[in-house]
């Protein structure tokens, strides 16, 4: 791949007045923050990806990126290491209010680490049984052309063809 064809691919021509790129990246970092940060709510998400966890195409299609839930599993990991070093330095709080606070901030960190964990799981055991199926899905997302440009080149034909294969499936 030529060093001009990745920044080509996600800044075509006329990027900063295209409103589809815009609202495409928009979207896609909300989704991403939405999963580091409240993983919770995408608990249809993770049953999706379970029930199709023998399906590389659907898990592909999973709503949030998959870094957005590995950021999950970090992020949450440190709110839990820090609620706990809180409890072992300052002792549990004494007042109601401050006890119920601290076990809600626990379970909800405790429950956005067992979503991340699954879906984590899910893909990472997909990606070992079906690599090949995989290695086709990164290339179409590696070279497909994005935000409504045509196809430049010859790579990024191949993935459209892939793509339009998939779709008809």
């Amino acid at each position: 791949m030529r060093l001009g064809a990745r920044p080509r691919g996600e800044f075509p021509r006329g990027w900063w007045r295209s409103a589809r790129w815009w609202i495409t990246g928009i979207r896609e970092l909300a989704l991403s923050t939405m999963a580091a940060v409240a993983t919770v709510v995408f608990v249809g998400e993770m049953i999706r990806v379970v029930r199709h966890r023998d399906e590389p195409l659907v898990i592909s299609r999973l709503l949030g990126t998959f870094e957005g839930y590995v950021a999950s599993l970090l992020v949450n990991g440190a709110g839990l290491g820090v609620l706990v070093a809180m409890a072992i330095e300052d002792g549990l709080p004494a007042s109601p209010g401050a006890v119920g606070l601290t076990a809600l901030l626990t379970a909800w960190c405790l429950l956005n680490i067992a979503l991340g964990a699954v879906v984590f799981v899910v893909v990472a055991r997909s990606r070992i049984q079906q690599p090949m199926m995989w290695a086709e899905l990164d290339f179409v997302e590696q070279h497909a052309p994005k935000y409504g440009r045509p196809p430049e080149t010859i790579e990024e034909y191949r993935a459209q063809q892939l793509q339009e294969q998939a779709s008809e499936v």
